[in-house]
């Protein structure tokens, strides 16, 4: 272990005495000796009313939990998507795999930074070497954060667009334009953290801005995660309506309507939850090695939310196929020419009867009361509106123009 002594007291060491100096700089407090250590409240009480206390535990296992569940609920929706006949791997799938390394890194680095950085401990009992690792792990986490989110909501968008697809064009640019901010937000993430401070090394390492003769000038924080996470609030309510507004204008029974609503109202959790992570942000203000745990347990329940949400159409709709089609079999009539479930064995193949099944309940069919321009080529404006079976005589002819596959 790092031989460092702890905050409040004089440095014992080179590196002790040069980060406390710099952090002294970007404090604004370089007129201070920093042979008198640094002071950051609450001071260390007296022996006599001193306890230990961590939360460093609780965050470890919650972090790992949250690690798990999101690996387990990604990997079975790629597994599903790849393996199942029914389902079409797409560039939804391919952009969650980025940000499933992202988001994974998120609660690692938390512990990591309960084991280097003395997060969970109250500040008197944090070393000046932990408080210089904070620095590195706490920036480099915040840029995984941002950047995790928005390649989720990448994934979301392109989702989006299989959702429409076929409605029109207009929704096509809005996804396209909405795709370009993403990129955008991400490129401004990581270059506002690359280069917070003048010189850049003044927001990630305190030791080296110790031997600087001037303070850097830099970015506040606030100033840098404020608009940031009000931008992914507005984000995540954009990516939450698409859906919502289309699935209003889609024939389909109001049973299934009413179950794919559920199951994309359940994205506005991960709003309410980036809400309650700016808040417990906002709180941060004394002791916050200590008091930082609130924020760490929202931010690791919006990540683990919005991958769950971007996840959930798939996992739901090849549950809800698994169960349509399990029921289809169960009831088929033997003397029909598809087999029933007594007769058929386990290893057989499904029938054509079954697998158009499961494909009517994986697809969403766009059939708005506005032609698109592929069912006004079609249909050379004979009827506005295109019935079931119309459209299902339209699929096996131009394979092209089918509807896209959730």
């Amino acid at each position: 272990m790092v031989s460092s002594a702890l905050i409040g007291q004089p440095p014992l060491t080179d590196s002790d005495y040069w980060i406390v100096k710099g952090n002294q700089l970007l404090s604004g407090k370089s007129n201070l000796d920093p042979n008198k250590g640094l002071k950051i409240p609450p001071l260390r009480p007296p022996p006599d009313q001193y306890r230990f206390e961590t939360r460093g535990p609780a965050i470890t296992a919650v972090s790992a939990v949250i690690f798990v569940i999101m690996i387990s609920v990604t990997m079975a929706r790629l597994m599903l998507r790849k393996f199942m006949k029914e389902l079409k791997f797409g560039l939804d799938d391919w952009l969650m795999v980025p940000a499933l390394i992202l988001a994974s890194l998120w609660p690692i680095l938390q512990i990591c930074a309960v084991k280097y950085s003395g997060t969970g401990k109250h500040v008197y009992d944090v070393t000046y070497h932990e408080l210089y690792m904070s620095k590195w792990i706490g920036n480099f986490a915040k840029v995984t954060f941002f950047v995790a989110l928005a390649f989720v909501k990448l994934s979301i968008t392109a989702f989006n667009m299989r959702l429409t697809g076929l409605s029109s064009r207009k929704w096509m640019y809005a996804h396209w334009s909405f795709f370009g901010i993403l990129v955008v937000f991400i490129l401004c993430t990581i270059f506002l953290a690359a280069f917070q401070c003048n010189p850049p090394m003044g927001a990630w390492n305190v030791m080296a801005t110790g031997h600087l003769e001037k303070a850097p000038t830099c970015i506040p924080d606030n100033d840098i995660s404020f608009p940031l996470s009000v931008l992914h609030i507005l984000l995540d309510f954009c990516l939450l309506a698409v859906p919502i507004l289309v699935l209003w204008k889609v024939q389909l029974p109001w049973s299934t309507k009413i179950r794919l609503y559920i199951l994309f109202a359940a994205g506005a959790l991960t709003c309410f939850a980036a809400v309650m992570r700016r808040v417990s942000q906002a709180r941060l203000k004394s002791d916050p090695t200590y008091n930082v745990s609130t924020l760490i347990y929202w931010t690791e329940v919006d990540i683990m939310l919005t991958i769950l949400v971007a996840s959930m159409p798939v996992l739901g709709t090849a549950l809800w196929s698994r169960t349509m089609n399990s029921r289809k079999s169960k009831s088929s009539n033997p003397s029909s020419g598809f087999g029933s479930s007594k007769t058929k064995s386990r290893g057989d193949a499904p029938s054509s009867h079954s697998r158009e099944g499961i494909m009517r309940q994986d697809e969403v069919e766009l059939e708005y009361h506005n032609p698109s321009p592929l069912d006004l080529e079609a249909s050379s404006g004979k009827s506005e509106h295109i019935s079931r079976e119309a459209y299902q005589v339209e699929r096996q002819t131009m394979p092209w123009a089918s509807a896209q596959r959730l």
